[in-house]
């Protein structure tokens, strides 16, 4: 079917509830679709836009055929939508606080009541449109809205030369692209058994986070995290606690914050490779104290020790003409003080010189 251009008055045309950017929790609703691309994408950038100029006709708002008829969704300009529904004098009408609408001159008024839209595109044009559209956008699509959007149009085929097809629209790479499905399904399947639920999250930005910590290998060896062969259910069923535990440290609740982000990656590497500093964090829920019983800190006390010795190899060829000084003698005294206490902590007693 060509490509259709028709204009179309801004109250029949509806959010589309496939959109990429919206999360899992939101669905047909055209309040909280509404609602969530307002408060939580923005369109203030928008609204000043069109109230100043109108609707420029560059990026076109691309469409579908509702099932009402006259009504069509839209699938590429959601964002404008919204501001024009505002404009337009549209309510949320969900209770909470309205939007507010920018002065507008009453030519410009008349002027977005109908936009033009297309109809009609073919899917690969459609997909490699959205995919470019969505890499070089000023608000470009989060890893969660890719994969989303790879799930939705990919068509259960998973293979390489398929998903290469889709890193490229959307200016990744295969792997990273693997790594971003692997971890959206791991979600899903935490929801799925009740471990995770995203209205309950401490915060809606948690994909991020939970990506990045996913791709450790301590943490894909906690999990057994099938991520070379994707599916649907990348935990095995013997690890479902383990999943929990890990949705628990890295999203939390709105009452019980997450403990970990993603700048503790190595630490929590530490605790995980370790089992009394994983029993540790599981009991206590600090990650900090359980490195404490980890082998975490090895490297930078090694460091300092080494680093101690090497001064006092440098001090000794000068040592002789200063040894009677007050503060070389008191030096050494505490020198040889730290060094009984180290031997004493570690379970190495000084031995006789």
């Amino acid at each position: 079917m060509p490509i259709k251009t028709q204009p179309v008055e801004v109250q029949n045309l509806l959010f589309d509830p496939h959109n990429p950017r919206l999360p899992s929790e939101i669905g047909n609703s055209e309040k909280e679709i509404f609602r969530y691309l307002v408060d939580e994408i923005g369109v203030d950038d928008l609204l000043n836009s069109i109230a100043s100029s109108g609707v420029i006709e560059g990026d076109p708002i691309i469409a579908r055929p509702a099932e009402i008829a006259g009504k069509f969704y839209v699938i590429e300009g959601n964002r404008r939508l919204a501001a024009l529904k505002i404009i337009n004098g549209q309510k949320i009408a969900d209770g909470q606080t309205e939007p507010n609408v920018p002065t507008i001159s009453a030519d410009i008024a008349a002027s977005v009541k109908k936009i033009t839209i297309q109809t009609g595109w073919d899917e690969d044009q459609l997909e490699a449109y959205l995919g470019y559209k969505h890499v070089t956008a000023t608000r470009e699509w989060s890893p969660e809205a890719k994969a989303r959007f790879v799930l939705n149009r990919c068509k259960s085929d998973f293979s390489n030369e398929n998903l290469t097809k889709f890193a490229k629209r959307l200016g990744t790479t295969l792997p990273t692209l693997r790594r971003w499905l692997v971890a959206f399904w791991t979600l899903r399947q935490a929801e799925q058994i009740g471990a995770f639920d995203p209205s309950k999250a401490a915060t809606k930005r948690y994909f991020g986070t939970f990506y990045t910590l996913l791709g450790s290998q301590e943490v894909q060896k906690f999990l057994a995290l099938e991520s070379e062969n994707l599916t649907d259910t990348p935990v095995p069923n013997d690890h479902i606690g383990e999943l929990a535990e890990f949705v628990r440290w890295t999203i939390g609740t709105k009452k019980l914050p997450p403990l970990v982000n993603s700048r503790k990656q190595k630490e929590l590497d530490a605790v995980l490779s370790s089992p009394g500093g994983l029993q540790h964090f599981r009991s206590k829920g600090n990650l900090d104290a359980a490195l404490l019983y980890t082998e975490y800190n090895a490297g930078e006390i090694s460091e300092k020790l080494s680093g101690a010795a090497f001064t006092i190899e440098e001090c000794l060829p000068k040592i002789y003409d200063v040894k009677d000084d007050p503060k070389i003698v008191s030096a050494i005294d505490a020198l040889d003080g730290a060094v009984v206490k180290l031997k004493l902590n570690t379970g190495r007693m000084p031995r006789e010189i």
